[in-house]
């Protein structure tokens, strides 16, 4: 009778049960939630045009991910409620410049939501994070397109012209001349939500205190660029060596976004701390190289694809190289 406790006793430990309670639609909920006081500081700092464009990207991207479900055959019983389609086209919205047309958006959303999501098999299945890639594919397509960073403020509150034509006078600013409040605060021409550090930081924390977020990713990345930085410096300027410039870039190019929402992401990054570690670590150094020879938002972008494609290679190397040292310790034991 000892014996078959024993045995069972010994399957329950072995089994491989997921220790939580919490299920994927509580996860996409707080991360929806994470990013309320960057969708607010949208809405305050560029108007009606930020509204439109943020209700667009999310309904749109739900449209297409339900749309295509039903064609791919996939529909569920209904005991599942997918929010993972709305967490992704408000970060997506969130990553846009503020003058972004509305066809510009679509665009974004289908590549996000078809090709990166829904053709590898839907929901936790996509290998890369649909946000990113959405992003990345029109500023590789039609870079003319998503130059619009325009000012915010009171003026421009009902502006919706640029939802139809978009707007091509804008430009990637110099953002060392801005003040440090200027800079934590997001008051200065960036992207439509992820402008504004302090509102992106409280986002952070209230995944950790959900516990909605993995920190291995993040926290090696910003070490990373902290450290690496005078030599991206000497790489970009060819002259100075030194953290010139350290804290505008930190706080306008939008890596804390990326550290926060697509570093910590539970479905596309590494899930073991060795191996999610590394991957912050390639990620903010692809980042730094790339800052010298591309476009800020595709050197911000590109090295997150790249670490996602990597994730299951490094968690599946982690994990043989865990259970080789676990095997030569009980050899040494007996």
């Amino acid at each position: 009778m000892s014996r078959k406790r024993a045995v069972k006793k010994e399957a329950v430990r072995l089994a491989p049960f997921i220790h939580t309670e919490k299920n994927a639609p509580y996860i996409y909920l707080t991360l929806i939630a994470a990013m309320v006081p960057c969708t607010i500081y949208a809405a305050f700092y560029y108007g009606l045009r930020a509204i439109i464009l943020i209700l667009f990207c999310v309904v749109t991207f739900m449209l297409s991910d339900l749309l295509f479900t039903h064609i791919a055959g996939r529909g569920g019983k209904g005991e599942y409620f997918d929010l993972s389609s709305a967490s992704s086209g408000l970060m997506l919205a969130l990553i846009l410049p503020p003058d972004t047309s509305l066809i510009t958006a679509l665009a974004a959303v289908l590549f996000g939501s078809i090709v990166t999501k829904q053709i590898f098999g839907g929901p936790g299945s996509n290998l890369v994070n649909p946000a990113a890639a959405g992003r990345l594919f029109i500023s590789l397509v039609m870079p003319s397109a998503v130059k619009g960073y325009a000012e915010g403020g009171t003026d421009g509150w009902f502006i919706l012209r640029t939802l139809i034509f978009g707007s091509k006078s804008g430009e990637f600013h110099d953002y060392t001349n801005c003040s440090f409040p200027e800079l934590i605060t997001g008051n200065f021409p960036g992207s439509l939500g992820a402008a504004c550090a302090t509102c992106v930081l409280l986002g952070g924390f209230f995944l950790i205190m959900r516990g909605s977020i993995r920190l291995y990713a993040p926290i090696a990345y910003i070490v990373t660029l902290t450290v690496f930085f005078p030599l991206s410096n000497l790489l970009a300027r060819g002259t100075s060596f030194g953290y010139e410039g350290y804290i505008a870039f930190m706080l306008s190019s939008g890596v804390v976004f990326v550290a926060v929402f697509m570093l910590g992401d539970l479905t596309t990054m590494p899930s073991r701390f060795n191996a999610g570690f590394f991957a912050g670590m390639v990620c903010a150094l692809l980042t730094l190289i790339m800052r010298a020879f591309v476009r800020p938002d595709t050197a911000l972008l590109a090295p997150v694809l790249s670490v996602n494609f990597m994730s299951f290679v490094l968690d599946f190397l982690m994990k043989t190289i865990s259970r080789r040292n676990l095997r030569s310790r009980e050899v040494d034991v007996r």
